[in-house]
C-alpha cells in the first residue's frame, strides 16, 4: 500500500520539471522585432570589438616601432650610454660605451662603474650617483675613466634617475661625454698662455738687464777714463796701473755679459745652430782657464784642471767653452781669497760627468733649486762686491740640453759648490 502511494507523487514531479524544461528552451521575445533589435545590438558589438582590435593591433605596432627606433638610437648614438642600478652596476650599455671602454656589452653588463674610474675621482662620482637617486633631477660631474687597454679619458658624465615600471627597481641613465681633446686643448692654452706671461717676465728681466747691468758698468768706464783724460798728469804710475787693471776687469766682465745676452737671443730665435765635434776636453778646460786666470790670482784663488788629458767627448766647442766659462766665473765670484776651484771629470754610464767645484760660500737649498730658471732670473753679490746678471747658469742649462746632457748642483752653506754636467763621450 505504502508503494502505490508514493507512484502517482514521482510521476507529478516528473511532468512539473518537462514542463519547467519546455518553458526555460522556449524564447523570452514576445515577437520579431525583439529578436531583430538584439541581432543588430550584438553586430554593432562585435563590429565594435573588431575595431579595438584593430586600434590594439596598430597600437602594438606602433610601440613595436618606438622600441626599435629607442634601441637603434640608444645602441648606435656616438655618445656612450650607461644605465645604472644605485649600487652602481651597469645593467644597460649602449655599442658606444663598449668601444670606449674596448669591452664586450655582455661582459660590462653586472660591473660596477666605479672599477672604471681613476682612484682620486672615485669620491667625485659616488657623489655624483648618490645625488641622483636622492634629488630628482639632472646631474653632472667631470672626472678621468680608464679603459680595458689603459687609455685615460676625461670625461663628462650626465646622469637623471628613469621612471622604470613599478617594481622593476630603480636606475639611472648616464651619458659620457668625452672632454680629454677638449682638456687637451685647454691645457695646452693654459700652458701657452702661462709660457707668454713667462716669456713677458724675462723680457722685462733682460730690459733691466741692459738698462741696469750694462749701463752701471759703462758709468765706471767712463768715470775712470774721464779720470785718466783729466788728471793723468797728476796720477802715480801705480795709480795708473790700478785704473787700468780695473778697466781691463771691467771690460772683460762686461764683454763676457753681452756674450751671454747674445747667445741667449740667438738660441731663442733657434739661430745658434748645435755643431757637434769630437772635442779633447782638457784642452778646452786649459784655454778657458787661461782665460779666466788674471781674474782667479786677483782675488789669490788657484784654479786647476784636473781633467785627464786625452779625455774625449762629443759636442759643440762654442758651447762647451761656454759652459766651462759661466761655471768657473760663477765660482770665482762666490769664492774668498785662497780659496780653491777644480776642474774635473769622470767617465760614467757612457757618457762624461763634468765637475766645476769650489770652496765658497755656498748656495741654501731654496736659491739653488731656481738658479737654471730662466724666469726666475737672480743674482747675488760675489765676495769681494761682484755683480752679475744670474743668466749664466741658465744659459749653461740651455747648452747642456741642447748636449744631450743635463747639469745639477751640489752645495752647502759655508761648505762650497760643485756644478755638474753631462757630455757625450767622444770616439
Amino acid at each position: 500500500m505504502k508503494n502505490k502511494k508514493n507512484e502517482p507523487d514521482k510521476s507529478i514531479k516528473k511532468k512539473v520539471e518537462k514542463k519547467i524544461k519546455k518553458e526555460a528552451m522556449q524564447p523570452v521575445f514576445e515577437n520579431y522585432e525583439d529578436v531583430q533589435r538584439l541581432v543588430h545590438l550584438l553586430q554593432v558589438h562585435q563590429v565594435e570589438l573588431e575595431h579595438q582590435n584593430e586600434e590594439l593591433r596598430i597600437a602594438q605596432e606602433e610601440l613595436e616601432v618606438s622600441r626599435n627606433k629607442y634601441v637603434n638610437l640608444f645602441d648606435f648614438s656616438p655618445i656612450p650610454y650607461f644605465a645604472l642600478n644605485p649600487d652602481g652596476k651597469i645593467s644597460e650599455v649602449n655599442l658606444s660605451a663598449s668601444k670606449m671602454f674596448v669591452i664586450e656589452r655582455g661582459k660590462l653588463i653586472g660591473k660596477k662603474f666605479i672599477s672604471f674610474v681613476q682612484l682620486e675621482d672615485m669620491d667625485i662620482f659616488n657623489r655624483f650617483i648618490k645625488n641622483i637617486f636622492d634629488l630628482p633631477e639632472k646631474h653632472s660631474c667631470e672626472l678621468n675613466v680608464i679603459s680595458k687597454d689603459k687609455r685615460m679619458f676625461h670625461v663628462l658624465l650626465e646622469g637623471l634617475e628613469l621612471d622604470e615600471a613599478p617594481g622593476s627597481g630603480k636606475k639611472c641613465q648616464i651619458a659620457l661625454i668625452d672632454l680629454t681633446e677638449h682638456k687637451r686643448l685647454s691645457d695646452s692654452l693654459k700652458k701657452s698662455f702661462e709660457e707668454h706671461k713667462a716669456l713677458n717676465s724675462t723680457k722685462d728681466k733682460f730690459f733691466s738687464i741692459i738698462a741696469h747691468d750694462l749701463r752701471s758698468p759703462f758709468q765706471s768706464l767712463l768715470s775712470s777714463t774721464e779720470l785718466l783724460s783729466t788728471e793723468i798728469e797728476s796720477l802715480t804710475q801705480e795709480e795708473i796701473i790700478s785704473f787700468s787693471s780695473g778697466l781691463h776687469d771691467d771690460l772683460k766682465n762686461l764683454l763676457a755679459l753681452l756674450d751671454n745676452l747674445l747667445q741667449w737671443s740667438l738660441m731663442q730665435r733657434n739661430l745658434l745652430k748645435y755643431k757637434p765635434e769630437t772635442l779633447n776636453l782638457y784642452e778646452v778646460v786649459n784655454k778657458t782657464i787661461e782665460m779666466l786666470n788674471q781674474s782667479a790670482v786677483k782675488k789669490n784663488i788657484s784654479i786647476s784642471n784636473n781633467v785627464a788629458n786625452g779625455t774625449l767627448v762629443y759636442a759643440d766647442v762654442d758651447m762647451v767653452h761656454s759652459i766651462v766659462q759661466n761655471l768657473i766665473i760663477n765660482a770665482i765670484k762666490f769664492t774668498n781669497a785662497k780659496g780653491k776651484i777644480t776642474v774635473s771629470s769622470t767617465k760614467k754610464d757612457g757618457h762624461i760627468e763634468v765637475y766645476v767645484q769650489d770652496s765658497g760660500i755656498g748656495i741654501d737649498l731654496e736659491r739653488s733649486s731656481n738658479l737654471f730658471n730662466i724666469y726666475t732670473l737672480s743674482s747675488s753679490t760675489g765676495t769681494a762686491g761682484e755683480r752679475g746678471t744670474g743668466l749664466g747658469l741658465p744659459l749653461c742649462k740651455e747648452f747642456v740640453e741642447r748636449s744631450g746632457g743635463k747639469i745639477w748642483v751640489e752645495s752647502e752653506l759655508g761648505k762650497g759648490t760643485k756644478f755638474a754636467f753631462t757630455l757625450n763621450r767622444g770616439h
